[in-house]
């Protein structure tokens, strides 16, 4: 994005305080695996970002998940793919990435058969764009992780790499400082296309224009 400081920041903090809300249900005990994280922790940044406006630019959300029949079974690795389209007069983008999720707390450590899933799951979404990351889930935090960084070490506790926070992991996303072209979907009828395309289980459109 062009240089909107405070629009990056107010927005990346409206999507990390509602992804991070999520994490409620999980210290309460309700989410037991990764997609019980992530649709709820998508579908609360499509309502935090869906019309919100903030100094004059106005932001659309939408989320879709492959309810098909074998949905699970052609997954890519991607738990989600994230899209992201600016529209302004002088600049436009359409861009994304690509993402894993793992549910596991900071002290925790994967069996070797686990870890091994993780970097499989990882290599094949490299595979198709650079753009990929795991987002750590645990009752602190959302951390993400670079899913190359992931590919390249054997460490069981995936806190032992660098990671950012969803704030900053935004912040970048809307400042453009990192994203796929290949992930894009060139008007909002066609993600349902991108999803199959990208074999992503859910999908997470943001969309930012002129108010």
């Amino acid at each position: 994005m062009i240089n909107y400081y405070g629009v990056v920041r107010e927005s990346a903090q409206k999507v990390a305080a509602a992804a991070k809300g999520t994490i409620e249900t999980l210290i309460d005990g309700r989410i037991e695996q990764e997609p019980a994280f992530t649709d709820p922790m998508l579908g609360r940044i499509e309502q935090a970002m869906n019309d919100y406006e903030v100094k004059g630019i106005r932001w659309s959300a939408k989320t879709l998940t492959d309810r098909a029949p074998g949905a699970q079974e052609k997954r890519f690795g991607a738990d989600f793919v994230g899209v992201l389209q600016i529209s302004f007069p002088s600049y436009h983008v359409d861009k994304g990435f690509l993402a894993q999720s793992k549910l596991i707390e900071r002290d925790e450590m994967m069996a070797n058969e686990e870890l091994h899933r993780m970097k499989d799951q990882c290599e094949k979404m490299l595979s198709l764009s650079p753009d990929s990351f795991v987002f750590l889930y645990s009752r602190v935090d959302i951390r993400v992780v670079p899913a190359l960084t992931v590919v390249s070490g054997d460490h069981r506790n995936p806190y032992d790499y660098y990671s950012r926070g969803v704030e900053s992991f935004f912040e970048g996303h809307f400042e453009c400082f990192f994203g796929d072209r290949g992930i894009s979907a060139p008007n909002i009828e066609t993600l349902e296309e991108l999803l199959e395309r990208t074999e992503s289980r859910s999908l997470l459109y943001l969309g930012a224009t002129f108010a």
